[in-house]
């Protein structure tokens, strides 16, 4: 199924309360999942999502928000600039398995210019890992954070080739 991407404006007090309520739960999950104690994602807060400069997009059923996806668009001016890096991909867990993180990458990549794309997560996140790479995403590096430790690896996906739309 595909679902309805749309974007979210996280300066909405309200929006960003609902973003980061799905952030909560997903993280909540992912850290039970990777078997990690102190998980920082979790420390977030509705000011830092309000706050954030990151694009924000969603996928909403019935009026609630159960998926969104962050986008850090780089830093300017180029020829510095590096590439935009997916910041954050969260589903409800009472929704996953349903094609919502699918849309939102998809939607997110549609906008992104050409150019390469970076993401991150732990290293134990099979399930993300498998979608990031069934977009074209390969593991470009790991390292270990935090304390107790945690590796997380960075994913890349490669620059496309501009579409070609003569024949």
């Amino acid at each position: 199924m595909s679902w309805l991407v749309v974007d979210l404006d996280q300066c909405d007090a309200a929006i960003a309360a609902a973003i980061h309520a799905v952030q909560m739960a997903a993280y909540a999950q992912e850290a039970a999942l990777i078997g990690a104690a102190d998980f920082p994602p979790l420390q977030g807060t509705v000011l830092a999502v309000q706050r954030s400069d990151e694009l924000f997009l969603g996928c909403c059923e019935g009026g609630a928000l159960v998926g969104a996806l962050s986008i850090e668009l780089g830093a300017e001016p180029p020829p510095a600039q590096r590439p935009p890096c997916i910041a954050s991909l969260v589903v409800a867990p009472a929704w996953q398995g349903r094609g919502i993180g699918r849309s939102l990458l998809t939607a997110a990549l549609a906008r992104l210019r050409p150019g390469p794309v970076t993401v991150s997560t732990a290293a134990k996140n099979h399930p993300a890992i498998a979608l990031y790479r069934s977009f074209g995403f390969v593991v470009q590096s790991s390292r270990w954070l935090g304390s107790p430790p945690l590796e997380v690896v960075a994913l890349v996906r490669a620059a496309r080739p501009p579409t070609n739309h003569c024949h």
